[in-house]
């Protein structure tokens, strides 16, 4: 297969730029911080990306030719790893003695929004873990998109990457052009991003925790772990509520704000995912509330309620921080989190797992199944909303659905050759396909430091391929794709 090499070159040289200016916000800090060896690799770092992308695009002249579909997946993929490899240095430069492999972990952690880590945030670097989060911001969202709605001259080119990306069953246009819909995709996140960092400045959070848990709560990437964060703030009900509303709102469908700000609020409110997504999560916050409540974990039914509802939040939207420690919440309460994780949030937003609308279909495939047993000659097709779902993507959502779960067998099964017990080897797996990176048993909360070196290896393909919801990867494994050019249609 041949690729257009100059319009790829091209994309890369963009994506090497915006990671370059996105190191300016940490290097700020770092020099606040008076951590200068931090700062000294985040500015050298930041100067060769733009001036290294800058040159790349003199180099390389503007062309009116556009992405193929195929060339997509494999730009999508490099434009990824080139930004976890530039991602990855600042860590490495910053003399703090990590090892490369921690280091690309960290920035894949980052980038993908998984918000595990491999490193001890008490003593890292305040700059570094700002890095973390800024990149999992910009990663919340999807660099391709950020490309498309700055450089309009992908074109449809864009598009066809970001469906690549973006996670969800499907990628609709909201308007004519898709430099349009990034644009105005990116400028709701924008919104979120500022309204949740003044709303976090009244509470007991300084400038720089409420600017680390914004990023982090907005790309539903979650990394501080806020049941040992005591030290630095008072977790009050208020600061648990912004995070919870927050959380939710980025784990919406991207679409339903569209909807809003065009006026067609009866079609937004009525989103069929969205509706399941809430009710999803109420039901478990509601059950789990009743056994934390039962086994005496927490002296009032309220407490129980409110601790129950917010991890309920934090495991659906995949944003996975703790607010308490998990190990004393009963079993019950455990496996219902892990299932949450494993359905996910809404498609088309910053959330991971499998997405609520594809568990519906889902739901409805296993409902006809069952009636056609009873009427083998009745028709009944899958509807949602009123609508009929085709056949063609009934069968791609259960084609993903068998994919997922095989993936996640097959991940278990790689993760238990470190020997850990069967809830710290599944809730691994699950917490890195997901995105969501936080894990039960011998791990404390996101903290994957005990597995070893290979394990380790292969968890970043599986962060990468949960973002990238396993097409992107697996497609470039396939034969067929790289001798497209010789394969009969």
């Amino acid at each position: 297969m041949r690729f257009n090499t100059l319009l790829i070159f091209r994309i890369a040289s963009s994506i090497l730029i915006f990671a370059g200016i996105a190191m300016v916000v940490p290097f700020g800090f770092a020099c606040w911080f008076s951590e200068y060896s931090a700062a000294t690799s985040f500015f050298i770092m930041s100067m060769v990306c733009i001036l290294f992308g800058a040159a790349i695009r003199r180099l390389f002249p503007a062309s009116d030719q556009v992405i193929q579909s195929k060339e997509g997946y494999i730009t999508v993929l490099l434009s990824w790893f080139l930004v976890i490899l530039v991602g990855a240095t600042p860590y490495y430069w910053a003399d703090m003695g990590y090892s490369f492999i921690d280091c690309f972990f960290e920035s894949c952690a980052g980038w993908t929004t998984t918000g595990a880590t491999v490193m001890d945030y008490a003593h890292m670097p305040k700059s570094l873990i700002l890095w973390k989060v800024v990149s999992s911001w910009f990663g919340g969202m999807g660099i391709i998109v950020l490309t498309t709605s700055i450089f309009p001259r992908l074109g449809i080119g864009g598009q066809r990457m970001a469906a690549t990306e973006i996670p969800g069953p499907q990628l609709e246009k909201l308007t004519a052009r898709f430099g349009d819909t990034a644009k105005i995709i990116y400028s709701i996140y924008l919104l979120l991003t500022v309204v949740e960092f003044l709303l976090l400045l009244p509470s007991d959070m300084d400038v720089y925790l409420a600017l680390v848990n914004t990023l982090s709560t907005v790309s539903t990437a979650g990394i501080i772990d806020l049941s040992s964060a005591q030290e630095h703030f008072v977790i009050t009900p208020y600061i648990k509520t912004i995070l919870a509303v927050f959380s939710i709102t980025s784990s919406v469908s991207f679409m339903s704000y569209f909807l809003v700000a065009i006026g067609r609020f009866r079609d937004a409110f009525r989103n069929a995912e969205v509706q399941t997504f809430f009710r999803v999560i109420l039901g478990a916050g509601f059950l789990m509330s009743f056994f934390l409540y039962a086994d005496g974990v927490y002296d009032t039914y309220l407490s129980a309620l409110g601790n129950g509802i917010v991890q309920s939040i934090s495991f659906c939207t995949t944003t996975g921080f703790i607010i308490d420690d998990l190990s004393g919440w009963p079993v019950f309460c455990q496996l219902v989190l892990f299932i949450l994780a494993l359905v996910g949030g809404c498609s088309f937003s910053t959330s991971g797992g499998m997405k609520i609308i594809r568990f519906k279909v889902m739901l409805r495939l296993i409902q006809r199944g069952l009636f056609k047993r009873i009427h083998p000659r009745s028709i009944k097709p899958i509807m949602i909303q009123k609508k009929p779902v085709s056949a063609q993507s009934a069968s791609s959502i259960a084609a993903f659905l068998m994919l997922y779960f095989g993936i996640f067998m097959v991940s278990a099964i790689i993760i238990s050759l470190d020997n850990y017990d069967l809830e710290t080897t599944f809730s691994a797996a699950m917490a890195c396909l997901t995105n969501n990176g936080t894990g039960f048993g011998r791990m404390t909360g996101s903290d994957f430091s005990i597995f070893s070196l290979p394990v380790r290896l292969y968890m970043i393909v599986l962060m990468l391929c949960g973002r990238l919801e396993i097409y992107g990867i697996l497609i470039l494994l396939s034969p067929s794709y790289w001798n497209s050019d010789r394969t009969k249609t």
